[in-house]
């Protein structure tokens, strides 16, 4: 019987969510995903060292991921998240609920304490008025646990000052904010080293993109999308920009 070869590849990829006119991030999913996603796809290879794999990574992607690494990173869900609860204004608030309770029911349910205040905050035509229900105690347990659900579950047992807050459960302090944040950035920083790591032990293989998406093919020439979709509606003038793909 022949042998077969399985090559698996993770394509790892998202949208460049940077405003470039305005210099701030308008989507969070690459600092979210970069907390619970990419550092820890390469870290539990090393449970596993006769496993070997491809990553993909999009220079979109690795970008994003070095601003957030190098505290540069501007956006207001991440700024809101450690501001001192006592000072967020209702614009604040309003962004807070906006984006805290953006999970599925497997993050909502990895804390008690962020299951809590999703119900006490009510549903979501009910959340303008949840700034009366909400104490300053209860804002800033949630600027805490509406990251801790996010963190990878290696690095949450590795790491004990994130293991400590998890286990505090509630009633945080803005020096709990503090160590947050630093961790955070510390998550953000070994991400990428932890793929290097892989790659230099020969574990995986890297590939990677043009910048944007992995759209060569378009870019060469557009009409080659009817091969996978035929009938799919085609530009009237025609798409065809080798010397764009030789670019990227």
């Amino acid at each position: 019987m022949a042998q077969t070869y399985l090559m698996l590849l993770w394509h790892m990829h998202q949208p460049f969510y940077k405003d470039l006119a305005e210099g701030r991030y308008v989507m969070p999913w690459v600092r979210l995903h970069a907390l619970k996603d990419y550092w820890g796809m390469a870290a539990i290879l090393r449970e596993f060292p006769s496993v070997h794999l491809t990553f993909n990574l999009v220079p979109s992607l690795v970008a994003q991921i070095e601003d957030y690494a190098n505290a540069t990173a501007s956006e207001s869900p991440y700024e809101v998240a450690f501001k001192p609860a006592d000072k967020l204004t209702a614009k604040d608030r309003e962004i807070l609920l906006g984006q805290a309770f953006q999970v599925n029911r497997g993050l909502l349910d990895r804390l008690p304490r962020f299951r809590e205040l999703d119900e006490k905050a009510g549903a979501a035509g009910e959340r303008p008025r949840a700034s009366v229900r909400l104490s300053t105690q209860d804002w800033r347990d949630l600027q805490v646990v509406s990251q801790l659900a996010w963190f990878d579950e290696i690095y949450l047992a590795a790491d004990s000052q994130v293991r400590g807050l998890v286990l505090k459960a509630r009633g945080y302090s803005e020096a709990d904010k503090r160590v947050l944040y630093n961790k955070e950035i510390e998550l953000f920083r070994v991400t990428l080293e932890e793929y290097r790591a892989a790659g230099a032990r020969g574990q995986i293989e890297l590939s990677t993109s043009p910048f944007y998406h992995p759209i060569l093919p378009l870019l060469c020439d557009a009409s080659i999308a009817a091969e996978s979709h035929p009938g799919v509606n085609l530009p009237r003038q025609r798409f065809c920009h080798p010397e764009d793909a030789r670019a990227q």
